[in-house]
């Protein structure tokens, strides 16, 4: 693989694409959808884009009647409305610290057993508390029979609130009641994450508390309203407007109460993919607010999952693109009986996608689509991307003199392969790889945009990374001789970095680069 070629810097092998020819649907991928058991069935609505346009869509009625209005047509996304809460709760950094007890915030909730579950620990499923509360407790499932698991009868009666969705909503009381329970009370707090939707119950309580109104309404006026969401809500649509079950359908189609903070928005295919590129875009939190939103905060046995807040990563490493790695999907999930979704982010290519599902197979048909439709947009994004960078940054670069220059080209590899940089009469990747304890002799250098803030400006900063292959068992234990991310920055002559490259920019083009170390004035591409 090519992959095990190269010790990849973190970041973007190369900036992200600005506009790319749409995604069709091929034969290949039709033929993958409708041959799944569950498409014949299923209400599906798909929707992607790539920085702000829209490559690829796709959408089929179960019923067989005409799709084209389901990306106006509310769909229950469940648990994608953690997103929401989360994101409410960052929009209120002013009122809601991350490191706070949540007990600073919810009156009544035990002191002594919530000291230490902070609003970050609640957002990240490492808060200790446990999935559901009353919610879904066998003892109040109708027909249950506790014989069948082997159970004894209860005689310890709960309060028969919030069992299910259309239930009978607890009120605050009961709420605090529940939280307060000892069966209920958290433990091993900041531990390895466990999903919980009670946690979020509580941001959703902290939030009314700072704001003075209810959930509902705190969404509406911090992130339905500014983003143009007009079609999204809490409340359950109409059958004109949204996708309800038919007789006999055991959907949750009914309002969540109290769990509303952990899944009760209703929202159209438009609407969420308007969302996430108003998180591209960076309309409601700042490029480094995001950037900060997506790290990761907790690790899991996989090695391609990490869990964020609430953001489920992964980290594929199957998807064909030119130099293969593990590629960021930051996602999350939803589903209830009846409805499934997926909202899924890709910075490096600047995507963006939404999955809805409603019916019966709803869930296995989100699960499924998510690689079916991933992975071909990557795998189109990257073909872009790669064509982009070689027409607008690849070429040769020198002065008037002769005396510098450099050379840059796609290949096969990460980034753009240095291939030649002479300053001052000396080639510069030898003697750096000299520098630093490497073979000189055989040095090859790779340039990577390692600013994100400085892409699509009129000065991109690169980072010069000289190439350190390790092969197979010989990135050592735990890859720890590819600690690509600690060989930044190694060398700076007179307080300028020597692997700092400036691209002067003009309509998306390459027109000059500069090396900042070595005090260049700005070397001029030269027209191929």
């Amino acid at each position: 693989m090519t992959y095990a070629k190269y010790c990849l810097p973190p970041g973007y092998s190369l900036p992200p694409p600005i506009a790319v020819q749409p995604l069709l649907l091929t034969a290949e991928l039709e033929h993958a959808l409708k041959s799944r058991t569950w498409y014949s069935k299923t209400t599906i609505a798909i929707k992607a884009s790539l920085g702000g346009k829209l490559i690829f869509h796709h959408a089929h009625r179960a019923s067989h009647e005409d799709a084209a209005n389901l990306y106006d047509t509310k769909i229950r996304i469940a648990s994608v409305t953690k997103v929401f809460t989360v994101l409410a709760v960052l929009l209120s950094r002013a009122e809601i610290r991350w490191e706070d007890s949540i007990t600073k915030y919810i009156p009544g909730l035990d002191e002594a057993a919530y000291a230490d579950v902070t609003i970050g620990a609640l957002a990240g499923h490492t808060s200790g508390l446990g999935r559901f509360g009353y919610t879904g407790d066998l003892a109040l499932i109708p027909g249950f029979s506790p014989a069948q698991l082997g159970l004894p009868e209860v005689t310890h009666t709960l309060p028969g609130c919030d069992a299910f969705p259309g239930g009978e909503v607890c009120s605050r009381f009961q709420v605090l009641d529940m939280f307060n329970d000892p069966a209920y009370s958290p433990t091993t707090i900041n531990t390895e994450p466990l999903y919980t939707n009670i946690a979020f119950n509580l941001l959703g309580m902290a939030l009314e508390h700072v704001h003075s109104k209810p959930y509902e309404q705190i969404i509406q006026e911090l992130i339905f309203a500014p983003i143009g969401m007009h079609a999204s809500s809490f409340e359950t649509p109409n059958a004109i407007d949204g996708i309800l079950p038919q007789a006999g359908e055991r959907w949750f189609a009914a309002p969540f109460g109290n769990f509303n903070p952990s899944g009760g928005i209703w929202s159209t295919p438009n609407d969420m993919l308007l969302f996430l590129e108003a998180l591209q875009s960076h309309k409601l939190l700042s490029a480094a607010q995001t950037r900060k939103w997506l790290q990761p905060s907790s690790l899991l046995p996989s090695l391609h999952q990490l869990i964020g807040a609430p953001w489920e990563i992964f980290r594929p490493t199957d998807i064909d693109v030119a130099v293969p790695r593990p590629i960021n999907l930051y996602a999350k999930a939803g589903g209830v009986a009846g409805y499934s979704s997926y909202a899924v982010l890709v910075p490096e290519y600047n995507i963006a996608l939404t999955i809805h599902a409603a019916g019966n197979d709803a869930t296995r048909a989100v699960q499924d689509m998510l690689p079916l439709i991933a992975k071909p947009l990557i795998s189109h994004a990257d073909e872009q991307v790669r064509s982009r960078v070689s027409v607008n940054y690849a070429g040769t670069y020198r002065s008037n003199d002769d005396n510098k220059s450099i050379s840059l080209v796609v290949d096969d590899g990460p980034g753009l392969l240095v291939q030649s940089a002479i300053m001052n009469g000396v080639a510069i990747i030898p003697a750096l790889a000299k520098m630093q304890g490497l073979d000189p002799s055989n040095a090859t250098a790779r340039l990577y945009p390692t600013d994100p803030d400085s892409n699509g400006s009129n000065k991109e900063h690169w980072s010069l990374l000289l190439d350190r292959a390790k092969d197979g068992a010989a990135r050592g234990f735990a890859e720890q001789e590819c600690a690509s991310w600690n060989w930044g920055d190694t060398a700076r002559y007179g307080g300028q970095p020597l692997d700092r490259i400036v691209f002067h920019m003009r309509e998306g083009k390459a027109i000059g680069v500069a090396l900042v170390g070595w005090r260049t004035t700005v070397l001029d591409r030269l027209e191929s």
